[in-house]
């Protein structure tokens, strides 16, 4: 019996983190193990504006990881004032390398009057 919970236990952690990546992104396409390179939205807003922004992390192994992977990191990268849309990639090479990217879409100066054009 003792063995059994255990067992259930290990099935929730498994599942909690096999489900956790559904709750970032409004789009989780399936990922590969041996390769992945896919770009799907990550908060989808309007227009795919006049200038683009990257910013990444990476890992080795699942041993090592370095990177700035924030928006404000992105927005900076692409001198972006305010904010379109933004996307994400991720990659994969045979779990030996992964890197995930940030793609922020937008424009370089704000854009005049209120938003959506309306009277303030």
């Amino acid at each position: 019996m003792k063995l059994r919970s255990i067992a259930g236990i290990c099935g929730l952690f498994v599942a909690a983190g096999l489900l956790s990546g559904c709750v970032f992104a409004s789009v989780v396409p399936p990922r590969g193990v041996i390769y992945t390179d896919q770009t799907a939205p990550l908060f989808p807003g309007g227009g795919p504006g006049t200038a683009e922004g990257r910013a990444s992390a990476h890992n080795i192994l699942f041993l090592v990881g370095w990177g700035n992977v924030g928006l404000d990191k992105a927005m900076k990268n692409g001198g972006i004032k305010q904010v379109s849309h933004t996307d994400y990639r991720i990659e994969n090479y045979a779990l030996i390398y992964q890197r995930f990217t940030i793609i922020v879409k937008g424009e370089t100066e704000p854009r005049e009057g209120p938003p959506g054009g309306g009277r303030p």
